[in-house]
């Protein structure tokens, strides 16, 4: 396949663009800088940016899926004054997907985000997704109303907390709508995250679904 990474030089999409091109799949690369990825076989690098329409489209004209792993950085700033970076950059993307007219789109999102803070334990409930960090949540939230635009076949993950370690065996991807609670605080390797991304691509019965990925067990 044809894959645009959106995202492609953060903690998640370094090790997505890795597992796509071990895979056999075609990358393109879509960065604000280059220099982070180091040139490979079956990967364009291409500069650019999330504000230029132009860009993107460009970018998505002949590819068979979208993957998102953008991210607002945490900072003090962000946690303080909040962000307005995915409710700008989300609709930007998904109206270049319609142009475009891609077929797969998979959104990486993380758990605390709009409705699913309400399955959190009561810790991240309260203090993160509802204190510490909850611009940048609601940033998140209000960006994926955009979703209900995208024509693309559509899938939108939630991975609980990640962490900078070895992957696990399995991780495991359910319907958010299933969930009950996600109690403590789930750590998944963002390795195990590029790996359930690259998974969903064929999965067409998840169009339009929102998916909780978190180690097995870890949610009731």
């Amino acid at each position: 396949m044809k894959i645009v990474i959106l995202g492609a030089t953060g903690s998640t999409g370094q090790w997505l663009v890795q597992a796509a091109l071990a895979q056999g799949h075609e990358v393109l690369a879509f960065v604000r800088r280059t220099g982070v990825l180091r040139p490979q076989p079956r990967l364009r690098i291409v500069q650019g940016s999330l504000q230029n329409p132009q860009d993107l489209l460009s970018a998505f004209t002949g590819a068979d899926a979208v993957i998102s792993c953008l991210g607002q950085r945490p900072s003090l700033r962000a946690f303080c004054l909040g962000s307005h970076f995915q409710r700008h950059s989300l609709p930007a993307i998904i109206a270049a997907i319609n142009g475009a007219q891609v077929p797969r789109f998979i959104l990486q999102s993380s758990f605390g985000s709009g409705a699913s803070a309400a399955q959190a334990g009561w810790f991240l409930r309260t203090f993160l997704y509802g204190l510490i960090a909850k611009k940048m949540f609601d940033d998140k939230a209000i960006a994926e109303q955009a979703l209900a635009q995208c024509q693309a076949n559509w899938t939108a993950v939630y991975p609980v907390t990640l962490v900078s370690r070895p992957a696990l065996p399995t991780a495991e991807l359910t319907p958010l709508n299933t969930v009950q609670q996600v109690p403590g605080i789930p750590l998944l390797p963002f390795a195990n995250v590029a790996l359930a991304l690259l998974q969903l691509l064929p999965m067409q019965h998840y169009a339009g679904a929102k998916l909780l990925l978190a180690p097995p067990g870890a949610w009731r």
